[in-house]
C-alpha cells in the first residue's frame, strides 16, 4: 500500500512540477514538495526519517550538480524557465524532481534492489522517456545534437539509478545484493 501511495504521490508532483514550469512557474514543484516530502516521511519509521531526509537533500544535490553539467555543456535545456532563471544551474523544479526520485527505492523501487542489472536498464530507458515528456510538455529541451542528450540521459540514470538503490536508507544489504 504504501508502495502505490507514494506511486501516485510522486506522479502527481511530477506533473504540477513540470506543468508549472512549462507555462515559465518555477515554483508550484517546490510548493509541492514539502507536502510530498511529509507524506514521504510519515511512512517512513520515526527513527529512520532523519538520515531519509538527509538522503533526499544528498541526492536532490547530486542531481542538481550533474543535470546543471548537462545544461552547462548544452546536452540539456530548460527554455521555459531561461527568462525567471538565468543561472548556469538548472531551475529548482529539476531540483524538486531528483529530491522526489530520492524517496523511491525506499518504496515505489525496492522490487529492483536486488536487480541492480534491471536498475541499469530501467533508469537508462525510464530517465530519458521522463525528460522527454518535459520536452512534449515544453519544460525541457534537447540540446542541438538530440542523439547526444539521449545518450547522456541514459547514461545518467543508468548510473544513478543502481547507485540510490544501493545506498537508501532503508534498503538492507541483503536487498541490495539479491540475497
Amino acid at each position: 500500500m504504501k508502495s502505490a501511495v507514494q506511486f501516485v504521490a510522486f506522479q502527481i508532483l511530477w506533473f504540477v512540477a513540470v506543468a508549472g514550469a512549462a507555462r515559465g512557474n518555477l515554483w508550484p514543484g517546490l510548493l509541492g514538495l514539502l507536502p510530498y516530502l511529509l507524506l514521504h516521511l510519515a511512512l517512513v519509521p520515526k527513527t529512520e526519517r532523519k538520515r531519509e531526509l538527509v538522503f533526499v537533500l544528498a541526492v536532490g544535490a547530486l542531481g542538481t550538480t550533474l543535470d546543471s553539467v548537462l545544461k552547462a555543456l548544452a546536452i540539456t535545456s530548460y527554455p521555459s524557465s531561461d527568462a525567471d532563471w538565468p543561472w548556469a544551474v538548472v531551475p529548482p523544479f529539476i531540483a524538486v524532481l531528483w529530491m522526489a526520485f530520492a524517496t523511491l527505492p525506499r518504496f515505489s523501487m525496492r522490487w529492483l534492489a536486488a536487480r541492480p542489472a534491471l536498475a541499469v536498464l530501467l533508469g537508462a530507458v525510464a530517465g530519458p522517456l521522463s525528460y522527454y515528456a518535459g520536452v512534449r510538455m515544453g519544460a525541457t529541451a534537447f540540446g542541438a545534437e538530440s542523439t547526444l542528450t539521449w545518450t547522456a540521459l541514459a547514461l545518467e540514470y543508468a548510473l544513478v539509478t543502481p547507485l540510490l538503490l544501493r545506498l537508501a536508507p532503508g534498503i538492507t544489504r541483503a536487498q541490495s545484493i539479491g540475497q
